[in-house]
């Protein structure tokens, strides 16, 4: 029996062990996806949503081997309490055998009670003839002899039950310790039983959140407008006497259409935040490049870069809009500016939607 309970501690330690496990991997993998939420592009949000699948399918995994094992720990207990029922059976046995050999005790001391009052009646009784006869006398003898057989046989009778009594004792009292080890035993499985059921239950509500997580970012990625283009001038172009607004007209990438290659405007087709960046680029030579950024007619940006030893120069910069349905973002070229490009997209004009708002 100890066998058997020492095999099911090790069992539940190893499932325990293997839940914990699962437990941290979980809240790793829920920071993960946590943090990927905040990343702009979508290719990423759908790599943590791959990974959060299949940490739900190794949860369900996880959960039908912590059914099993709290299925083998049920037929464990059955079995420990039909040993119990075993052990309590034998116990009444024994009880019941001690009082047989009480009673036989009483008996045989009864006996010898009236053993010894006949010997005490014969003795009298051989004094009286011993002057008669000789042959009562042998008689007696043999009586005597007799007798004291008796008695040895009867102390011998009640050393022997004195051992045997002894020996009981120290059977019942091994009985109830075992019985009370065992209940001691029972009482530990049903703790830890009912702690494996309170984290088995943990486990299905933290699976039920996951699952709802994952059907949120799955919705948020199917409903969330997308939109972001890229396009470049392929060509050298300068400037008049007036501002130039510049079309970019290679499009790279133009997501939801927002960006026109005839018009160079971008017009936000959703309310949100947008970011947009630009790099333009010259052979200077004692020459300045100028470039403008518009929202709505209004100047956002005005870059200049200077230059002196006629090599390529290029000019960088970036920035974070808020936009209402319809508001245009544009690049222009300042009056006697010019910028370079060709085929290998030197200046290119790019923006993207962030979030709406």
């Amino acid at each position: 029996m100890r066998a058997v309970i020492t095999l099911l501690v090790l069992l539940l330690s190893m499932c325990g062990s293997q839940t914990w496990s699962t437990q941290t991997d979980l809240h790793t993998e829920s920071q993960s996806t946590g943090a990927a939420a905040e990343v702009s592009t979508q290719l990423d949000i759908s790599a943590e949503l791959r990974e959060l699948r299949d940490m739900v399918g190794e949860l369900r995994v996880t959960l039908s081997f912590t059914r099993d094992e709290l299925q083998n720990t049920k037929d464990l207990l059955n079995k420990i309490e039909v040993e119990n029922d075993a052990v309590k059976q034998r116990l009444v046995a024994s009880e019941t055998e001690v009082v047989n050999l009480r009673k036989e005790a009483a008996a045989q001391t009864a006996d010898l009670r009236s053993v010894t009052e006949r010997l005490a009646v014969t003795e009298t009784d051989m004094e009286h003839v011993k002057k008669d006869t000789e042959a009562q006398h042998t008689d007696l003898t043999t009586v005597k002899t007799e007798v004291m057989s008796l008695i040895k046989e009867q102390a011998a009778q009640e050393a022997e039950l004195v051992v045997l009594k002894t020996r009981m004792d120290t059977g019942e009292a091994q009985v109830e310790t075992r019985l009370s080890a065992s209940e001691t035993e029972v009482e530990k499985l049903k703790m830890e039983h009912a702690a494996q059921e309170a984290e088995l239950t943990a486990v299905k509500t933290r699976l039920a959140a996951t699952e709802t997580e994952v059907v949120n970012l799955e919705k948020e990625i199917t409903e969330k407008p997308k939109v972001a283009f890229s396009a470049a001038l392929t060509a050298p172009i300068e400037a008049g006497n007036t501002d130039l607004n510049l079309v970019f007209t290679k499009t790279i990438t133009n997501v939801r259409q927002a960006y026109s290659n005839i018009t160079g405007f971008f017009t936000a087709p959703v309310k949100g935040v947008y970011y947009f960046r630009f790099t333009v680029m010259d052979h200077l030579n004692s020459r300045r490049m100028y470039i403008m950024m518009f929202k709505n007619g209004e100047k956002v940006m005005h870059l200049t870069e200077y230059d002196t030893d006629g090599h390529a120069s290029y000019l960088s910069s970036g920035v974070t809009l808020q936009l209402e349905v319809g508001d245009v973002v544009n690049m222009r070229l300042p009056a006697g500016s010019r910028l370079y490009d060709d085929s290998r997209n030197h200046s290119t004009f790019s923006g993207f939607l962030l979030f709406t708002l």
